[in-house]
């Protein structure tokens, strides 16, 4: 995703809050500049400046060379679960001034940096210990990989001292996270700021993702050595105006176009293109699509707004509505958002900051560039109006709506739908909703009314489970005076609960209201379909209403839609974390999961 440049700042100092909305992060921390007096030879050491409460030419450790660094970029916040190889570096971060939020698991400390991060738009960062608490927090970051997170991954490595010949824990990290990670690094205790700056731009170098770095027991206690082997600003250039012969070539593509469909994606910035978008959807009257990752760019009560694309419940009729389409206009569109290959096998013109094109996948068309300065080139060449009727479009809205709603009145539970849409009734408008993976997805993202960017949160591009809470308790974190949502199924909630203690420790009340079903019930629809026996997807009863009332949260269990509106507004008073149980009936899964006939 492209940035603008990213603005100097006035560092707060160590320990204090930045004032007002959080900066994306300073073009040039001060390790950017001379950050030691030099003194002697290559890998001698060298006296710290002033700062930060260290007194003047006092050595620093690996440790606190790396907290300092990470403070100075403006982290305030660390989410972990340290072991005894890593309590250095938590240690000089709490003396540098950010605060640790210990959770139950190590997945959870990834999902939570990865939802701030998204949420910041900034990097945001995870701590672990050495081996098995590494390999657990790899959940999160796989997961800010592919939805474009810039999370900093910190765990401890094996002490280098005896790296070559213990085997008790010795894993290669760097291995172990290349494959999800932009870049990983184990500090040697060389150049530890220069290694820290750099990590922090290639997470936010567009497309934004994370980085690993790996921190020997042994070396996070010695002194840190500058050698100057290492020079980085921190500078993210924003993307450049597109070029004039793309941009000819799209304007007449459009004009040739009677009938295109746009949808919008995760590679637009949030906060800055989502008016743009809406401009030349307007200004060709053509029906308008978000991804998961993009809803709020439009807002779903926008007469255009035709629902949620990729993956979601309708995806059928949706998957066939853009194959009745003579284009497909991606607006930032990434197709790691997408489950099926429709974006292969449709007429697809990309807009956006970067190319999408990646192994034998490549758009008809590209517009790369400053999203922005793309769609006033569009609009200035006149783009004539699109052939769809006010009648097409709302037909088509009409088709997700019957799709969605029950065709018959639950009898094993509420209905999903109308849960989500009570939920939607009695929640303030200014909610952020999550939701975790699995049935819950299905229906929640697309029933669940959004009207601003980055106030609904989903794992889309890993689809992992357990997400769901990690991250309500992320938008928590950012906006506490704002209502918090986790919609999850009994499946991912059994992942995350214990960590409903953390929500309560820390004072952070997100509602959870578990849609429970008592099965995996989107497996349990794809084995019918197979004409599979229903097998190993079945869950017994759990009362997770009484497991949550003993980790300390408010909680009820409902049975009827009065009774969960009557427990919504119970939970939103109550001044701790809430869960609500809701036992829910999968039947109308079925058609929520109904294939297209276009893959």
């Amino acid at each position: 995703m492209g940035s603008p440049p990213i603005q100097e700042k006035t560092e707060p100092g160590c320990g204090a809050e930045p004032e007002g909305r959080p900066a994306r992060w300073p073009a040039r921390p001060r390790t950017a500049r001379p950050a030691r007096e030099r003194r002697g030879a290559k890998g001698s050491p060298r006296a710290t400046e002033p700062g930060c409460g260290a007194e003047p030419h006092v050595r620093m450790t690996v440790a606190e060379a790396l907290a300092r660094t990470l403070r100075e970029a403006g982290i305030t916040r660390l989410f972990g679960l340290p072991g005894g190889e890593i309590l250095d570096f938590v240690e000089a971060a709490r003396r540098a001034g950010m605060a640790f939020t210990l959770v139950r698991h190590e997945a959870t400390a990834s999902f939570l940096a990865d939802a701030l991060a998204h949420l910041e738009r900034r990097p945001a960062v995870c701590v672990s210990t050495l081996g098995p608490g590494a390999v657990n927090m790899t959940l999160g970051v796989a997961n800010a990989f592919l939805d474009r997170s810039p999370v900093v991954a910190v765990t401890a490595a094996l002490a280098a001292g005896s790296r070559d010949y213990a085997t008790h824990q010795n894993l290669d990290l760097n291995a172990v996270y290349r494959p999800f990670t932009k870049a990983t690094l184990t500090l040697d205790g060389i150049d530890t700021a220069a290694k820290t700056a750099f990590a922090l731009e290639t997470a936010l170098a567009p497309r934004r993702g994370p980085v690993h770095l790996a921190l020997p027991s042994d070396v996070a206690r010695q002194d840190e050595i500058e050698a100057g082997e290492w020079r980085v600003r921190v500078e993210v250039a924003p993307a450049g105006p597109p070029p004039a012969d793309a941009l000819a070539r799209v304007a007449a593509t459009l004009a040739r176009t009677r009938k295109p469909v746009f949808v919008v994606g995760l590679d637009l910035d949030p906060l800055a293109d989502g008016l743009p978008a809406r401009r030349l959807v307007e200004a060709l009257g053509a029906p308008v699509f978000v991804t998961p990752k993009a809803k709020g760019l439009v807002p779903e009560d926008h007469p255009l707004f035709c629902g949620v694309c990729a993956g979601v419940a309708a995806d059928g009729v949706i998957v066939d509505f853009l194959a009745a389409a003579d284009l497909v206009v991606g607006l930032g569109y990434d197709p790691v958002e997408s489950d099926k290959i429709w974006h292969q096998t449709l007429p697809l013109v990309s807009i956006g900051p970067l190319s999408i094109a990646a192994g034998a996948f490549a758009p008809r068309d590209e517009l790369i560039g400053a999203f922005g300065a793309s769609v006033d080139g569009l609009l200035a060449a006149g783009l004539p109006r699109s052939a769809w009727t006010a009648a097409e479009i709302a037909a088509f809205q009409a088709d997700v709506r019957r799709v969605l709603e029950p065709a018959r009145p639950p009898r094993d539970g509420l209905s999903p739908y109308e849960v989500t849409r009570v939920l939607r009734e009695r929640f303030p408008r200014d909610t952020i909703a999550t939701t975790d993976v699995g049935s819950v997805k299905f229906v929640v993202t697309q029933a669940w009314t959004t009207w601003e960017p980055l106030t609904f949160l989903e794992s889309n591009g890993l689809s992992a489970m357990g997400y769901g809470l990690p991250a309500a308790m992320a938008a928590k974190v950012r906006f506490p005076g704002r209502p918090a949502l986790c919609t999850i199924g009994d499946g991912g909630f059994g992942m995350a609960m214990a960590d409903i203690e953390t929500c309560v420790r820390e004072r952070l009340n997100v509602v959870t209201v578990v849609f429970n079903d008592r099965a995996l019930s989107l497996i349990r629809v794809a084995q019918s379909r197979r004409r599979l026996p229903d097998y190993g997807v079945g869950y017994g009863e759990v009362d997770f209403a009484g497991i949550a009332a003993g980790l300390g949260a408010w909680s009820r269990r409902v049975k009827s839609l009065d009774e969960l509106s009557a427990a919504v507004d119970a939970a939103l008073a109550a001044e701790r974390p809430a869960v609500i149980d809701v036992p829910v009936d999968p039947a109308e899964y079925y058609a929520h999961a109904a294939r297209p006939r276009h893959a």
